[in-house]
């Protein structure tokens, strides 16, 4: 597929090796816990992606980037997932480097990234229904120097092979009128009250490390807490707006790599008509071409509303699309094939994953219709 030979050509260029290193490894040592993708993903300078070159950084387009995620997706699945919080992450703090926000620090902590190929994990969303991308259960109290951080992340990516936690919290307001506001806590892997328990009990995506991160009395000192201008659950600020354009971004395409690895095997096989085989090209094609339609205007810049916009959009067709291509990938393939190989049922399961990432369509259905009027689009 045409997609996908976009996709590889940009992973050997940014992640040079990768690819050759996990080649012939099974899909199901992959997808196991302390499988190799994440390691061969550090070696290959993979933390430093979207880190521009000033600071030691691979310096990757969003289109290269979204085209990368989708190699790893196909590559590996939890791979492709883990990846993409790593980088929806440093590709916020990026955007905080330029911003009015920043401390000066920011400027540092991606170099050390990118130098050191640090893997950042993401805190953000909570895994509970009815929460919304804003709201926090983990609190940052105020002490001489710095923050108290208590809390639990679950499911967190990178949960074991994470350098650095990026983690939404719920400050009390700065104003002292009692109000909470959104602040982001860079928490060092290795401080003190940091505890991890296991958590991911499904067979597929394990290879992510999606457990729990529980923080008990965690001191984050005072630079390293970042206080965007937003009130928990009153909307979005532009560095937050960056940062959810992204997780959109990436999220998809690792998921659309996977089920391309899917499709990829149907068509190979040349079981089924030339209608079905087509079908399951057109598909690929078009879920690759919305998320990279959406990068080309993250890369046109500036990013805003409207961009977070197209990317909740594209993020919900290709939603759809990745259910319909693996449905009929596996009954092409056959049932031999399902029964005689785990692959088949593992992507099967993947390729439902993306409907569980946030936000919901339905948290986010009221606020897209509104913004076809013309209204600020709101997101919970």
């Amino acid at each position: 597929m045409r997609t996908m030979d976009r996709a590889r050509e940009a992973c050997e260029k940014y992640l040079p090796g990768l690819a050759g290193e996990l080649q012939g490894v099974s899909l199901a040592t992959l997808e196991a816990p302390g499988g190799p993708g994440l390691a061969a993903f550090r070696r290959a300078g993979g933390p430093g992606l979207l880190i521009p070159g000033t600071y030691g950084g691979g310096g990757a387009s969003a289109l290269d980037a979204v085209r990368v995620g989708r190699a790893l997706g196909a590559i590996s699945p939890s791979l492709g997932v883990a990846a993409a919080m790593h980088n929806f992450s440093v590709a916020s703090l990026v955007a905080l480097v330029d911003s009015e926000d920043a401390s000066g620090l920011e400027w540092m902590l991606i170099e050390s990234i990118a130098r050191e190929r640090l893997l950042v994990a993401s805190g953000f969303a909570e895994g509970r229904t009815g929460a919304g991308i804003l709201d926090s259960s983990v609190t940052a109290v105020p002490v001489e120097g710095g923050f108290l951080v208590n809390g639990v992340k679950k499911p967190c990516s990178l949960t074991h092979s994470m350098d650095l936690l990026t983690a939404g919290v719920a400050l009390p307001a700065a104003d002292g009128q009692g109000g909470t506001e959104l602040g982001v806590a860079l928490v060092p892997a290795g401080s003190p009250g940091i505890t991890r328990k296991p958590f991911w009990g499904a067979p597929f995506l394990a290879g992510a490390e999606s457990d729990e991160i529980r923080l008990e009395d965690v001191h984050v000192p005072q630079e390293l807490m970042l206080r965007p201008q937003v009130e928990l659950g009153s909307g979005l600020d532009t560095l937050q707006t960056v940062g959810f354009v992204w997780f959109e971004l990436l999220v998809t395409s690792a998921y659309t790599g996977a089920v391309a690895r899917l499709a990829e095997a149907a068509v190979a096989g040349g079981r089924g008509s030339a209608t079905d085989r087509a079908a399951l090209v057109t598909g690929m094609e078009a879920a690759a071409g919305l998320a990279e339609n959406v990068a080309r205007q993250v890369d046109a810049g500036p990013v805003g509303n409207d961009e977070l916009a197209a990317s909740l959009t594209a993020r919900y067709a290709v939603q759809d699309l990745l259910v319909d291509v693996a449905d009929r990938a596996a009954e092409v393939l056959g049932g031999l094939a399902f029964a005689g190989s785990p692959d088949i049922g593992s992507l099967l399961a993947v390729s439902r994953a993306l409907a569980f990432h946030p936000p919901s369509r339905t948290a986010s259905a009221q606020a897209l219709l509104d913004h076809c009027d013309g209204a600020p689009l709101r997101v919970r």
